[in-house]
């Protein structure tokens, strides 16, 4: 099996994750959606335990990382190769920093270093019938913050569970349509909003005036997660004839954006970006 760079970064992030504390229980339905992904990195993924793939995963499981195979197989393959490496130091620190749930869609955000590059990973997973159904995600690699208060994945990531999912997610809405429509977005974002995009944080500016300062951006939003105060946008981005899978986490607070994180990774060349959505 050829493992490409970026199959060996994705690869070392989900093997990191034998380090995450989940509930090691083979009776699905006692557990959340949240709790069945977590408990997927751990048992599947860090432990490499195939056997439990049946137990986790759907035989028609879809995959939208065009560098992993499809169904089980896929799966199984991965962790047949990750049986080949040696397994991470036992008091490793996990690189989940939060994870999102809505129904049956589970968001997780995580933050690896790999031969001493930093690399910012947001998975999607869908469930159905208690089962992984199907996988998104996008991988950036991070500038040198060494030292920096504002990294791009530090920051709040304990959930409001009193919030409403409905109004973050609305918010978040209100706040790309105004972007969309060249309209003035200022009002929904926090005068102490925290930024953790790099690119952002470099520019000097803030989220509404980045985004509305790049004339050439076509944006498309594919789904819209929310849970308590935090919303997560799934969205391609176009400039010129370049596409981008683009996920960002929202933190909401006083009805209004407080903090922001965003992963960004360029489609492959020869990969239809619908593929990637």
């Amino acid at each position: 099996m050829e493992i490409t760079k970026l199959q060996a970064i994705a690869i070392f992030c989900i093997l990191l994750c034998s380090s995450l504390p989940a509930k090691a229980n083979t009776v699905m339905d006692t557990l959340t959606n949240k709790q069945k992904v977590l408990s997927f990195y751990k048992l599947i993924v860090g432990q490499r335990r195939a056997e439990l793939i049946p137990e986790f995963v759907r035989e028609d499981y879809i995959q939208h990382n065009p560098t992993v195979k499809q169904g089980r197989a896929g799966i199984t393959e991965m962790i047949n190769y990750l049986k080949t490496l040696p397994p991470p130091p036992v008091d490793a620190k996990s690189p989940i920093i939060r994870a999102i749930q809505e129904g049956d869609l589970v968001v997780t955000h995580l933050d690896i270093e790999f031969m001493g590059k930093r690399m910012a990973v947001i998975d999607l997973f869908k469930l159905k019938d208690g089962l992984l159904a199907e996988h998104w995600d996008a991988i950036q690699q991070m500038p040198d913050q060494t030292g920096m208060t504002i990294t791009a994945t530090n920051g709040s990531n304990e959930i409001d569970q009193n919030a409403s999912a409905i109004k973050s997610k609305g918010i978040v809405d209100r706040f790309y349509k105004a972007i969309m429509n060249k309209d003035a977005a200022a009002n929904f974002i926090k005068s102490d909003y925290i930024e953790h995009n790099p690119a952002v944080i470099h520019s000097g500016k803030s989220l509404d005036v980045y985004l509305s300062d790049d004339i050439n951006r076509e944006i498309e939003i594919h789904r819209t997660i929310g849970e308590g105060n935090f919303a997560v946008v799934q969205s391609e981005f176009k400039r010129g004839d370049k596409a981008f899978a683009l996920y960002e986490i929202f933190r909401i607070a006083q009805n209004k954006i407080a903090e922001h994180w965003s992963v960004e990774q360029a489609i492959p060349g020869g990969v239809e970006p619908a593929a990637m959505f």
